[in-house]
């Protein structure tokens, strides 16, 4: 099934319990709230260090190459490039990984994303061919979204962008945004030959990541071509939901790794890879035995946590991971390019998420991605059997080791191997 189709069912996870905060830096509503982070204070200082640059309709400058697609009321959709106004930025989460929560609203807060409505299908869209201006910004947004460097854009918008950023509970903090009336390139894209090729002969958009993943292309990048439109037959294309192409790149990469791991030796020992960043806490479990995959995902309260786990077998599944949604995805790509390019054997694997209240500001599933690669850096403990690993695993989490074995599919397994 279409991992694509699959995303827009995404549904809302298991919020935090999280305790009342007593510390003094929360604002009144965060303290109402029971936040451990208060987002609102760095915001002010943002604003008024940076008011004059948004006092403004029309911009011109380096901004990162993106393109932001909304999924509400699809298939009519709000969509947009981003317009950086912050200099030293990178567009690209895997570069945030080691910020605090201060820069990365800091870095949400200097990105405009210009709104245009229209549907997916941006041809097929009644008054299309009779609005020039909408055309251009179509084509000019989806060249700046292949291009591997920043491009230099001017930019109109019909009313000035006002300096906010939306937080969730769920969702990755949003900066401003405005109706954008017309926008231009200033400079030539640099777009990669390979990259030209692929969508001027109309290659299938998953035969095309496949491609441009093998050629070096990460999954940012990725995300971007297929958000605006450009992959796949001509006719068939359509812009993306930047939420749902974010967990289709996901799915896509580590199917391509997984077809490799399949034909791997099995791994021989017991090894166990940690890694904690912003209040996240991941530990990887890998067992001898064919690949399967096994994910948990528990929100840690002061006073109570909720425990979700999410299977697959050794040939995968079909169905969406609704318990977990795109951070299922995110985890399992780090795990599968870890297991296909470094450790190069295939296991069986069991992925434990603690999330601690202090997580307080969801950033993106991309904070799952770069936890899960940054864990696999080192060289993780080894074990000579099965219940050397839980030992040291039961030190090592938050929740009781019993909250994670009997949901498992994966740790009752028992093997001859095991006796």
């Amino acid at each position: 099934m279409d991992i694509l189709k699959l995303a827009k069912e995404d549904s809302k996870k298991i919020s935090p319990t999280k305790p009342r905060s007593e510390l003094n830096e929360l604002c009144p509503n965060c303290r109402q709230n029971g936040r451990v982070y208060c987002p609102h204070k760095p915001l002010l200082a943002i604003k008024a260090a940076n008011a004059q640059k948004f006092d403004k309709t029309e911009f011109f400058g380096p901004s990162p190459p993106n393109l932001f697609v909304g999924h509400f009321s699809y298939p009519q959709i709000t969509w947009g490039p981003t317009v950086g106004l912050a200099e030293n930025v990178p567009d690209n989460p895997k570069d945030w990984y080691g910020w605090d929560f201060d820069k990365i609203v800091y870095a949400r807060s200097m990105q405009i994303r210009g709104q245009v409505s229209s549907s997916v299908h941006i041809a097929k869209s009644p008054g299309f061919a009779r609005a020039p201006s909408l055309s251009r910004i179509v084509l000019d947004s989806q060249e700046s979204a292949m291009s591997i460097n920043p491009v230099d854009l001017e930019t109109h918008f019909s009313k000035k962008p006002t300096l906010n950023v939306s937080f969730h509970q769920i969702n990755q903090p949003t900066g401003p945004s405005a109706p954008l009336l017309k926008m231009r390139v200033a400079d030539n894209p640099k777009i990669p030959s390979k990259v030209d090729e692929l969508v001027s002969e109309g290659v299938r958009a998953n035969a095309a990541m496949a491609e441009l993943l093998f050629e070096g292309f990460d999954e940012h990048y990725l995300t971007r071509l297929l958000t605006a439109g450009v992959l796949g037959q001509k006719d068939a294309r359509r812009f993306v939901p930047t939420k749902w192409g974010i967990t289709a790149v996901d799915d896509t990469i580590a199917k391509e790794h997984m077809k490799k791991i399949r034909e791997m030796p099995q791994i021989n020992e017991f090894m166990l890879f940690s890694n904690e960043y912003l209040a996240n806490r991941f530990f990887i479990l890998l067992l001898p035995g064919a690949w399967e995959y096994e994910n948990f995902e528990s929100w840690c309260g002061a006073n109570s946590s909720a425990t979700s786990c999410e299977y697959e077998g050794y040939f995968g599944r079909s169905d969406y991971a609704q318990k977990q949604g795109g951070g299922y995805y995110a985890a399992r790509l780090s795990v599968c390019e870890a297991l296909a390019t470094k450790i190069k054997k295939q296991a069986r694997v069991v992925l434990i998420r603690e999330i601690m209240p202090e997580y307080d500001l969801p950033v993106g599933v991309w904070e799952i991605r770069e936890n899960v690669r940054h864990a696999f850096l080192n060289n993780g403990q080894k074990f000579s059997n099965q219940q050397e690993l839980m030992s040291e695993l039961s030190k090592k989490l938050k929740l009781p080791l019993s909250t994670y074995i009997c949901k498992s599919s994966v740790l009752r397994q028992r093997k001859l191997t095991d006796y």
